[in-house]
């Protein structure tokens, strides 16, 4: 399993409009195949610091899942709504005894 923490800086202006927006694409998000989890979070630090953190069955589930939002266009939309290039990091979850 990996945990996926998608690191967002949003627009100012247009962070409600963002916000609403990016709500409504998580249905499809945690129906994917693959994905078990997904929460859309505001960091403390500011109200347009958005992070997503998401658990998937593993990685190749993940890169189908962008792989699907790139050939649909949604990730052509994504930057209208940024004030920064977002972040990806990739967190392997490991067994602990």
């Amino acid at each position: 399993m990996i945990i996926v923490n998608l690191q967002l800086k949003a627009n100012p202006e247009t962070l409600a409009e963002f916000m609403d927006w990016f709500a409504a694409i998580l249905t499809d998000t945690r129906n994917y195949e693959g994905c078990s989890e997904v929460n859309f979070c505001v960091n403390h630090t500011g109200e347009d610091d958005i992070e997503v953190i998401s658990k998937w069955d593993s990685k190749e589930s993940y890169d189908a899942y962008l792989q699907w939002r790139e050939d649909s266009g949604l990730l052509a939309e994504l930057p209208e709504w940024l004030a920064s290039e977002p972040v990806f990091r990739f967190l392997e979850v490991q067994e602990v005894y």
